[in-house]
């Protein structure tokens, strides 16, 4: 059977499309809602510092502001920011604030989904290997209480550097770095069926030119990267600011992961982060074999209604193995504020 992909619009309560429309921002899921935070509207400007919630099954939308009982009373507005989940929490590193886009310093922001009403967020304080401050990385979490922080943008230059922080003792540890070239704009696929601890998966990024080629793959228990070439008789093209989410095995199934979207050429270089590239719909699922063979397969999109090409946007992985897609940015140059859900099966 081939690889199907299905997509459903969320239908948005009136208003909400419009306060969501950023790019650049970041999304959890969890327990049948979305969270988003940060981005920008216009350029280099961030957007707000809320979190904003999204029903997945309603499209009701509510804010969560920041609690106000002390000075530090959240995260700032921010672009280029990551979101991570572990367990039932919500953790933020990272980004950029400002005109200057100068990244935000190391803070690693916590807010208690089981309770997230109240808007308290919590600013932990982390010992060990301190990364350095960046935008446009990955932050996944890994159960079950590690959260592994790779790749980005500093004060200058890109970044191909891994790090790992355990939750139990908020300590950063470097771990071996990914294969060069430096980048910003990958992803980092959290695949916890393979290897004894699990694997994390990039495929992509942006290092002055939009990457595609290998797969690399990183054994969590041994510290080591492997750059493989997946078998098929098609391969994904480059591309950056896109999506790779884990997807939850199933019986008979070999599909670890789901891939969409993303730039496919950047904007022209005198516009840069003001102007727009050229971006890509595309679903692919990546398989992984009984044999230990790795392989791509572009899927077959059944629904006549899919969303727009688009990159810069954010997304992530139900408990159910569904992606969640919102916002972005088109080859218009325009922020787009919808919300869609991926099924993809085999």
């Amino acid at each position: 059977m081939p690889l199907t992909a299905s997509w459903t619009a969320l239908t948005l309560a009136p208003g909400v499309t419009q306060t969501l429309t950023r790019s650049s921002h970041a999304l959890i899921a969890h327990g049948g809602k979305a969270y988003v935070f940060g981005g920008e509207l216009k350029p280099r400007t961030p957007v707000d510092g809320v979190l904003h919630t999204i029903d997945l099954s309603s499209g009701q939308h509510s804010s969560i502001e920041p609690a106000t009982q002390t000075a530090a009373v959240g995260p700032a507005p921010r672009v280029g920011t990551a979101l991570a989940k572990v367990d039932s929490a919500l953790y933020l590193w990272g980004g950029r604030g400002g005109k200057e886009m100068k990244p935000l310093s190391g803070e690693l922001w916590k807010l208690n989904l089981g309770n997230p009403k109240d808007g308290r967020w919590e600013k932990l304080s982390t010992k060990g290997d301190q990364p350095e401050e960046r935008s446009y990385h990955v932050l996944t979490g890994v159960p079950p209480r590690t959260l592994y922080l790779h790749a980005g943008c500093p004060p200058s230059g890109r970044l191909s550097t891994l790090h790992s922080l355990d939750l139990d003792n908020l300590t950063w540890r470097t771990l071996k770095s990914a294969p060069e070239p430096a980048r910003g704009g990958t992803v980092l696929a959290s695949i916890p069926s393979i290897g004894s601890a699990g694997s994390l998966v990039r495929f992509g990024g942006f290092a002055g030119h939009e990457l595609g080629g290998p797969l690399d793959v990183y054994d969590i228990a041994k510290d080591e990267w492997a750059s493989v070439t997946p078998s098929g008789t098609e391969a994904p093209p480059a591309r950056s600011v896109h999506a790779l989410l884990g997807v939850p095995k199933k019986k008979g199934s070999d599909l670890v992961a789901v891939m969409f979207g993303g730039e496919r050429d950047p904007a022209p270089a005198e516009l840069g982060h003001d102007g727009a590239g050229f971006f890509r719909s595309d679903v692919w699922g990546l398989k992984y074999g009984a044999n230990g063979e790795w392989s791509w397969e572009r899927a077959v999109v059944k629904d006549e209604d899919v969303p727009q090409e688009r990159g810069w946007f954010a997304a992530d992985v139900t408990e159910n193995g569904e992606i969640v897609v919102q916002g972005g940015l088109n080859e218009k140059n325009e922020r787009i504020g919808d919300a869609w859900v991926l099924k993809v099966e085999d």
